[in-house]
């Protein structure tokens, strides 16, 4: 029940992170002038942020490249990394077995980022939805289980995961924060929904810096 409730308040946490921050940002800009929102150029941008739902929270970061088709329509290419952290959990059906493993995860996919313009502001949100794959490097995992001949004694095995690759379906929304024509700031909220062995949805929050050019 506590470790349900942590989940719970971390999750609100970091939900709470982007409106916060684009607001300490935009204050000093609402008063000026909104810059043409332009087509045809693209945008290339950098994030950090963190995820929830993979395991425990963990920092990621990446990038993206964007066009812009119409005012509307952008399509995007983008790659994210979510580092491995080494967790210990214990093995279902082994009494006294413990698992130790680490996954590093790296994200690419292809998709669309749906502007909704506003006059005279330099806040614009957007919707995103993306396709792509979430790859998992080959890894050891290591098992310390129970010696069934020697009581209070483990025994060590080491097995050997194959990388793996996965398809995913990704989607949310964002801000984008236009400090010039060219120079940006943009916070995004996005859910993954993977296929394979691990199939829960999951979520990360992000914030960065774009370029247009």
């Amino acid at each position: 029940m506590k470790y349900q409730y942590y989940q719970n308040h971390q999750k609100r946490s970091l939900l709470r992170l982007l409106p916060l921050s684009l607001l300490a940002v935009g204050l000093p800009l609402a008063g000026q002038q909104a810059p043409i929102i332009r087509t045809g150029v693209f945008e290339v941008g950098g994030f950090l942020g963190a995820s929830y739902g993979i395991d425990k929270a963990r920092v990621m970061g990446g990038g993206n490249i964007v066009y812009s088709v119409t005012r509307a329509l952008l399509p995007y290419a983008e790659v994210s990394y979510f580092p491995g952290i080494g967790r210990s959990v214990p093995v279902l059906g082994l009494p006294g077995g413990r698992a130790s493993f680490s996954i590093p995860i790296t994200d690419f996919n292809f998709g669309l980022h749906l502007r909704a313009p506003i006059p005279n502001s330099r806040v614009i949100p957007y919707a995103v939805i993306g396709f792509g794959g979430l790859h998992s490097s080959a890894r050891t995992e290591r098992f310390q289980v129970p010696d069934p001949f020697v009581p209070g004694r483990t025994n060590t095995v080491l097995l050997e995961n194959p990388a793996s690759t996965s398809y995913a379906t990704s989607f949310g929304a964002g801000l984008r924060l236009y400090a010039t024509e060219s120079l940006g700031f943009r916070g995004e909220v996005k859910g993954y929904k993977p296929t394979g062995d691990f199939s829960d949805v999951f979520y990360r929050v992000t914030g960065g810096i774009f370029i247009q050019f």
